[in-house]
């Protein structure tokens, strides 16, 4: 069943998530979806990458699987047709069922069921579109390709400068058999592309990473308060695997506010970064391999963390993450963690996906 859409005359803007209520406009025309299934979901990013216009896709609370799908086929898929270069695409979860009131929590779960990877948005080449994607949690994802991705993939090798936000996302329990394959793949030749307040865990590479972060051009990747936490590689033979980040490129990669840790594979390594690339500060890292042009403000050791009941790793009240970050970053922090609570309810920010409440100091909820 097709998404329902609608045309509307919204202005579009990028600085900041759409929540409940927001007005959008522009010049043109938007198209509005309303997609409270996983195959009305393909069908509105299928519309949405060749329709010419501003699209935003507001999805559910929920599951959405894709279960007549053919194994190996990718489950939701945005590729940016030509008409679309201009354009820009919206995509949040953790709406209500007609689509109005949005949800701090819970997120809308993207299930793959470990039938085929899980979300790729892929931009042309010629693309200098605003992307905006929030509020999914995306599961199982599963690929035997080599040179791909399980999880999720937002890639844009153009020559334009797109602008995109990926902001409170969680991938897990996604795997890869296939050689040089990511769970999560961030690629970005020229603009601008910030990654925040999410959380990649609990997945399996065969010989790649947890996440790849690569700028092949003069592009501009910032990795924001993320928690890249309990990835594996269980493949011991595979040749220089990395259990959590990969980065490397021409272009500029931030790292600031991150939790890296206790990720393991071969090589055991939190983060694995070119040598002379990368301005990382306050950053909890627990294995670091290569060394970045700027890293100040690492911290290392036990970061005092627990994974509550619904996966997240919750902070103890004496961790060393707490009140620890920096609150002005490259691409901005966000106003929101993960499970769409305040950013900031300390002194400063807390590092990783996870700012700490008061109410749990045990680490529980």
């Amino acid at each position: 069943m097709f998404a329902r859409p609608c045309t509307t005359a919204r202005t579009l803007t990028f600085a900041g998530l759409i929540a409940a209520g927001s007005v959008l406009s522009t010049s043109s025309h938007a198209a509005l979806f309303c997609a409270t299934t996983g195959d009305q979901l393909a069908s509105a990013l299928a519309t949405a990458d060749s329709n010419g216009a501003d699209d935003e896709i507001r999805v559910s609370i929920g599951t959405k699987t894709r279960s007549s799908l053919s194994d190996g086929l990718t489950r939701w898929s945005y590729v940016e047709a030509g008409t679309d270069v201009t354009k820009a695409l919206i995509l949040t979860g953790g709406w209500d069922s007609s689509c109005t009131l949005r949800f701090p929590s819970p997120p809308t779960f993207l299930d793959a069921q470990l039938g085929g990877p899980a979300l790729d948005i892929r931009l042309g080449t010629n693309s200098q579109a605003s992307v905006q994607v929030s509020g999914f949690d995306i599961l199982r994802g599963y690929t035997a390709d080599s040179f791909a991705f399980s999880g999720f993939r937002l890639q844009s090798t153009g020559i334009n400068s797109p602008l995109i936000v990926i902001d409170r996302v969680r991938v897990r329990n996604s795997g890869s058999d296939g050689d040089n394959t990511a769970i999560v793949a961030l690629e970005l030749r020229t603009g601008g592309l910030t990654f925040r307040n999410s959380q990649v865990s609990q997945n399996r590479s065969y010989s790649a990473a947890a996440v790849v972060l690569s700028t092949t051009g003069n592009g501009q990747i910032n990795f924001v308060n993320n928690s890249v936490i309990d990835n594996t590689d269980s493949v011991p033979t595979s040749a220089g695997p990395v259990g959590g980040v990969s980065a490397f490129g021409s272009g500029t990669l931030t790292l600031y506010n991150n939790l890296l840790y206790d990720n393991t594979s071969v090589r055991s390594v939190d983060l694995s970064i070119e040598n002379g690339v990368g301005l990382l500060s306050n950053n909890h890292i627990g294995i670091l391999s290569g060394t970045p042009d700027a890293n100040s403000g690492r911290t290392s050791g036990d970061p005092k963390i627990t994974f509550n009941n619904s996966w997240y790793p919750m902070l103890a009240a004496d961790s060393l993450l707490r009140d620890s970050g920096s609150t002005f970053v490259p691409g901005g922090a966000g106003s929101e963690d993960i499970r769409g609570q305040q950013r900031i309810q300390g002194a400063k920010i807390d590092r990783g996906a996870i700012e700490f409440e008061s109410m749990f100091a045990s680490g529980f909820e």
